[in-house]
């Protein structure tokens, strides 16, 4: 970033950031993880690392690798399995029904993620894998992702203009199935493309990471409201939404609210900064306030004050499922980066009791419940497993320490419903190695 180039950054903005790597963070954002030896490969092992009992590692830079400090594995082979899984879920060459890969090459220079279950492609898994990409520090996967997800699904004009359509056919000529968004995915779009600004530096056209992440914060917020739809975040409730149709009813999605990337909008951001701080606390708040009391858990979709939410989709408004997987996750994320809300101990203590009381007496857990526990599925989920895993990031709880040893024996999620278990089940996996890092602009950049 150049701070005398006011075109399309304030300098008010850039000074923002050039402060950023001068401050306590520069330690974790202006020096990168270590860079890899190929360019889809994590580098040689890193001694372990605890987390700051006071900070989180945006502050103190430092990143937790928890399967090394709770004596489950060797730095090495920690390493040795997050390669491994990346390598399956991106590179292999088994892409069939009952194969091993997500990852679908089109041509030389684009590709895309497949939901392999309900054969189609969709914007959350498009942005998941530009995320995993940036983590893994691959830009050329990146792009590739990238690419297509800009020449296929975000659209050129119209309301729906710079925003995702949501899902897409898995064969030429990628045709829309839905125009909608489905806003989880220009969430993880945008987060995405700045840290690969921040790691990597601007490229051009497309592959200006960030001003392309501002066009889609922008239009996240400041979207114009018609009779039919509403943008995407909503000012008044600073929530994001589930769906911006308004004949749906707007409300949103706990999985949504993830407020370790809205710290870091509020930080980057070229407008919206205030938004999107008091976003970050607004969520901590609904996540508390959205949690069954007795099991910890979360429904699918909820209104903006945290009652669980009844969809044409979803006649059990009490559900937890398969969206509710991923808010501890979330949480696990939040509180390892900025470790700003005490309360989220207490809310992944009760719901991993809820689970390890469960596995106790079944001897599995199941995926989807009512709230106040009552099993719903027959099957169990890899998903749900990887995401339980990551509790050990907020509690220090013998049970919390079992689904991390637990996750870290499970086998890389194949065959058909390898999409959502996989991706997931690789998110985790990079958390509890502490190789899911904030990259924060650097002094190149500056």
């Amino acid at each position: 970033m150049n701070i005398f180039n006011t075109n399309s950054k304030t300098l008010v903005n850039a000074l923002r950031a050039l402060t950023f790597c001068v401050l306590p963070l520069g330690l974790a954002a202006c020096a990168n993880s270590p860079n890899s030896t190929t360019p889809h490969s994590l580098d040689a092992p890193k001694l372990s690392k605890t987390t700051n009992t006071t900070s989180g590692a945006f502050y103190s830079g430092r990143y937790r690798n928890a399967f090394v400090d709770l004596g489950i594995a060797t730095p090495e082979q920690v390493t040795q399995k997050v390669n491994d899984t990346y390598q399956q879920l991106f590179y292999s060459d088994s892409r069939g029904e009952g194969g091993k890969a997500v990852f679908f090459p089109v041509g030389e220079d684009m590709g895309f993620i497949k939901d392999i279950g309900s054969n189609d492609i969709r914007s959350e898994g498009m942005s998941y894998g530009m995320m995993i990409a940036v983590q893994m520090d691959d830009q050329a996967m990146f792009n590739k992702l990238w690419k297509f997800s800009k020449t296929y699904m975000q659209h050129e004009d119209g309301w729906h203009k710079d925003y995702f359509a949501w899902h897409l056919k898995p064969h030429a000529p990628f045709t829309k199935i839905d125009n909608n968004a489905a806003p989880d995915g220009e969430l993880y779009f945008a987060m995405a493309l700045m840290f690969a600004e921040h790691r990597w530096g601007a490229g051009e056209g497309i592959f200006q990471y960030k001003d392309e992440a501002n066009v889609i914060l922008n239009a996240m917020v400041n979207k114009p409201e018609t009779d039919s739809q509403a943008p995407m975040f909503s000012r008044k409730q600073k929530q994001i939404l589930f769906v911006t149709e308004k004949k749906t009813g707007l409300y949103t999605d706990p999985s949504y609210h993830v407020a370790a990337f809205y710290e870091l909008f509020a930080r980057w951001a070229e407008q919206d900064n205030q938004l999107w701080a008091e976003a970050a606390q607004v969520s901590r708040d609904y996540l508390y306030k959205a949690s069954h009391p007795e099991t910890g858990l979360y429904s699918e979709y909820a209104t903006f004050d945290g009652t669980p939410q009844k969809t044409s989709f979803n006649a059990i408004s009490h559900k937890s499922g398969y969206d509710a997987f991923r808010v501890i996750g979330n949480m696990a994320m939040d509180h390892h980066w900025f470790n700003a809300d005490p309360r989220l101990q207490e809310l992944a203590e009760r719901m991993i009791g809820f689970y390890a009381d469960e596995y106790t007496r079944k001897g599995q857990n199941y995926a989807v419940h009512e709230m106040d526990g009552e099993i719903v599925s027959a099957w169990g989920s890899s998903g749900q497993n990887a995401m339980n895993g990551t509790a050990a990031m907020i509690t220090d709880s013998q049970e919390a320490k079992q689904f991390t040893e637990r996750l870290w024996k499970q086998a890389t999620p194949s065959g058909k419903w390898r999409y959502y278990d996989g991706l997931l089940h690789m998110f985790a996996l990079l958390q509890m190695s502490g190789e899911y890092q904030i990259y924060g602009p650097t002094a190149a950049n500056n």
